[in-house]
């Protein structure tokens, strides 16, 4: 969350003001941080980056949360942005996106993410992508980075 704040132009003596620590603490790894500091950090993304980001980078981590919980409906996305379907649908054409390729985007850079972890079988990781079967995966991945997910795998190691 530290290296996105700061890609986003927040300085890092706000972050550390916000975060209520020096910074050389803010320097630590993001997982020390206390819950209510990360509570304060998410807040400044809220009143200060989010008002001024695309729409579309508004709605990724929506989708992502989603995702994390099994499937993903518009309807439940929506309505945490307080707008209708038809409302997000409308502001991501704006953009020139669809709601079916934000979340195929979050698939695949989930999919990269998870694949990392070779303790993890390919079944699982497809059922976490909202994938019916490890068929359906492997054809998206194949078709997102060319290769098929075992061999994706394999190279990288």
């Amino acid at each position: 969350m530290i290296k996105y704040l700061q890609s986003s132009g927040v300085s890092r003596k706000e972050l550390a003001r916000y975060a209520d620590l020096s910074l050389e603490d803010l320097a630590a790894a993001e997982s020390r941080l206390s819950p209510s500091q990360l509570q304060r950090l998410w807040q400044l993304i809220q009143s200060r980056i989010l008002p001024t980001l695309s729409f579309s980078v508004q709605v990724r981590p929506l989708i992502a949360d989603q995702l994390a919980r099994g499937r993903v409906r518009i309807e439940v996305v929506a309505a945490q942005l307080n707008m209708s379907r038809h409302t997000l649908y409308k502001k991501l054409k704006e953009e020139n996106l669809t709601f079916a390729a934000l979340l195929e985007d979050v698939r695949r850079e989930r999919a990269l993410t998870y694949l990392q972890d070779r303790s993890k079988p390919l079944v699982e990781i497809a059922e976490q992508l909202g994938f019916s079967e490890l068929s359906a995966f492997s054809r998206a991945f194949k078709r997102w980075m060319g290769t098929s997910p075992a061999e994706y795998r394999a190279a990288a190691a």
